[in-house]
């Protein structure tokens, strides 16, 4: 590892710049890792966003929500109390229902329910899809 430039061999999060090093310096890695998601419901003066895979060490603090880029509004994130599963984060602020949000944090992909989707060519507006893959890295076929 000596001979390669890398800041980190930590299986995973090393490789997708996702580290709490990545998150506070630049590092030879890039993060190329986003948690996406969308506003599930409001209530009282919040947002909710569907949840799962929360690594509670993982650094989570906002998200960009919004209907369309051009729409996208930062909003602070709030992880459920240790004693609730991690169906839902809470948002500062109401969101409009099915408007897309936006994270990176230090997941925890095994414990999601959702999906993993591998894209290429997005730093060139080109985004195609490489791969499908279930939380436990079985492909899933399209």
């Amino acid at each position: 590892m000596k001979d390669y430039p890398i800041t980190s061999t930590e299986p995973g999060h090393g490789l997708s710049g996702t580290t709490p090093l990545h998150a506070n310096r630049k590092c030879e890695e890039i993060p190329c890792v986003i948690y996406l998601s969308e506003v599930s419901h409001n209530y009282d003066s919040h947002g909710y966003i569907y949840g799962g895979g929360l690594y509670r060490r993982g650094h989570m603090e906002n998200a960009l929500v919004g209907k369309s880029s051009e729409q996208l509004k930062e909003m602070k994130v709030s992880i459920p109390s240790i004693e609730s599963i991690d169906y839902t984060f809470e948002l500062s602020e109401k969101a409009e229902v099915g408007a897309t949000a936006i994270m990176a944090f230090r997941f925890q992909i095994f414990v999601t329910r959702s999906d993993v989707c591998l894209i290429r060519g997005i730093h060139r507006n080109d985004p195609i899809i490489i791969g499908l893959y279930s939380s436990q890295g079985e492909e899933i076929k399209r």
